[in-house]
């Protein structure tokens, strides 16, 4: 009895070249996407421990400013060197913060104090994050451009503080 072949299975072969055409395009259409996504950062200090004998030396005539600023949940607090500075308290303003009292106590600080740049933030722990930034973009200048400032630039006169430090309470 004659032995009967299987059928041949015939082998498809699958073309890829419109895939790898596709996957070719999308490289550089994904590189050109990225030159107009914009980065944004805020750019925050961690606190410094430094010993008196490392630190620079004190300029007698020019007083140390020690601006610092609380968030609570019923406002802001300033300090500075100490004492009060400026409004001391400044309570919320129909229930949300006042964002433009703390923005006239940081000018009225920086014009007398006109090479200081460094505030210390400190938040009570139910404050929302929103209220974070804020403050320090407020506290920033809302007109400050830090981008020259990378590249070994001063910066502006709209900056007002632009070094925050974000201290932890307790």
């Amino acid at each position: 009895m004659p032995t009967r072949k299987p059928p041949e299975e015939e082998t498809v072969q699958a073309d890829l070249l419109p895939v790898m055409n596709i996957m070719f395009l999308l490289i550089p259409a994904l590189l050109l996407a990225m030159e107009f996504a914009s980065m944004a950062q805020i750019s925050v200090a961690v606190p410094r421990t430094v010993s008196e004998v490392t630190a620079r030396p004190k300029d007698p005539s020019q007083p140390e400013l020690g601006f610092k600023v609380a968030i609570g949940r019923d406002g802001f607090r300033t300090r500075s060197g100490g004492a009060d500075a400026g409004p001391g308290t400044i309570p919320l303003n129909g229930g949300d913060y006042d964002y433009a009292a703390l923005a006239a106590a940081a000018r009225d600080l920086k014009q007398l104090f006109p090479t200081e740049s460094t505030v210390t933030i400190t938040a009570e722990g139910d404050v929302p994050m929103d209220v974070l930034v804020r403050t320090i973009d407020v506290l920033r200048g809302d007109s400050c451009k830090l981008g020259g400032w990378a590249r070994g630039e001063q910066p502006g006169d709209g900056c007002l503080f632009w070094t925050p430090v974000i201290e932890s309470v307790g």
